[in-house]
């Protein structure tokens, strides 16, 4: 009994020994192992990253680009990036572009030469930002990015403009019964309006009665005036537009006072993405034509693209594209729209499709 004891005591002790070894002690201190360790392979589990370390902001600095500041999108985006930075611990610059690409290129460059840790752009022209945004890979900067999809971004987040600009589309379509002119908005150079507007393309492609009759684009400086006073002379030379199909809110906002003014309400409909508050409360007027709007979450771009800059900072892979979901907003009856689509598990499915089997 005592022998067996003992060796009881013996084996405990060389556990615990294993143990300590394991856990503790610098490695750089510690004796090399007798046999060397086997080659890493794609199949060998990494450790499990330390989650605390991986999203801690404590000693990053991030910089964010902002185009402009003019609509609550933009606003929004910059008031999630400045809360998950505080959150996150993580020290934050910002710049406003104020609707100029060049200088947003410019504030960008500068930057780099701030010692920062990541950057975000916060939506622009895309293809502007190339020369700048490979500067970065080749750096090793991880570069968030907003709405532009780029071989150099880290990550893109972007709300779901494929189905918002689907939903809007059949919107559109089905209001109009399948056939009519529709005039479109846009503003050059973001990939999320063009996204949009290609929905439109492809939704419309199916009705032969329906025909997008002309495009007119606009840059995002005083856009609301600007849009207002083009659409108004569009409108007073070509009296055959049945809709106004708008990639972006400020858009949809000069528009529908144009045609309010040119009393053409009850012949002329116009949608929109983009809530912002000055497009909510145009919609809200009784006399506005302004019917549909497809919703976004700014704020939520804002802070999961803090999430995606701290974590790539600190040497985690990260996502290269992620959506935000979007809202239906419709003035008088919501059930105009076409259903979105459900989300569910399959379990939840098979109960939902086969409740008798």
């Amino acid at each position: 009994m005592k022998l067996k004891r003992h060796f009881a005591l013996a084996i405990a002790l060389i556990l615990m020994l294993g143990l300590f070894a394991g856990c503790g002690g610098d490695t750089a201190n510690s004796a090399p192992s007798a046999a060397p360790s086997a080659p890493a392979s794609d199949e060998t589990p990494s450790a499990a990253p330390d989650s605390s370390a991986s999203t801690s902001g404590a000693g990053l600095k991030i910089a964010l680009s902002s185009q402009h500041l003019t609509n609550d999108f933009n606003r929004g985006i910059l008031a999630g990036v400045e809360a998950k930075a505080a959150e996150l611990g993580a020290e934050l610059i910002t710049a406003n572009a104020q609707g100029d690409s060049n200088k947003q290129v410019s504030d960008i460059e500068n930057f780099l030469t701030m010692d920062v840790d990541a950057v975000i752009i916060g939506g622009g022209e895309g293809p502007a930002f190339a020369p700048v945004m490979q500067k970065m890979a080749e750096l090793g900067i991880p570069c968030i990015t907003v709405d532009i999809t780029s071989e150099y971004s880290t990550c893109n987040l972007t709300s779901d403009n494929f189905n918002g600009g689907e939903q809007l589309a059949l919107y559109v379509t089905n209001k109009l019964g399948g056939k009519g002119n529709i005039l479109a908005l846009d503003t050059p150079g973001w990939h999320s309006l063009e996204i949009r507007l290609r929905m439109l393309d492809a939704v419309i492609m199916d009705y032969p009665d329906l025909n997008v009759v002309q495009t007119i684009s606009i840059g995002t400086q005083d856009a609301v005036n600007n849009y207002y006073k083009e659409v108004k002379s569009y409108l007073q030379g070509n009296s055959d537009i049945d809709a106004i199909y708008c990639s972006w809110g400020l858009a949809a906002v000069g528009a529908s006072q144009a045609v309010r003014e040119l009393g053409l309400q009850d012949q002329i409909f116009v949608v929109c993405t983009d809530a912002d508050q000055v497009v909510l409360e145009e919609m809200r007027q009784e006399d506005s034509p302004l019917t549909a709007v497809v919703g976004q979450y700014p704020d939520r771009l804002g802070s999961g693209a803090v999430e995606m800059a701290v974590s790539a900072a600190n040497g985690n892979q990260v996502p290269g594209e992620a959506y935000a979901p979007i809202i239906l907003i419709e003035k008088t009856d919501p059930n105009a729209w076409f259903s979105a689509p459900a989300i569910m598990t399959v379990e939840d499915a098979w109960t939902t499709l086969y409740p008798e089997a």
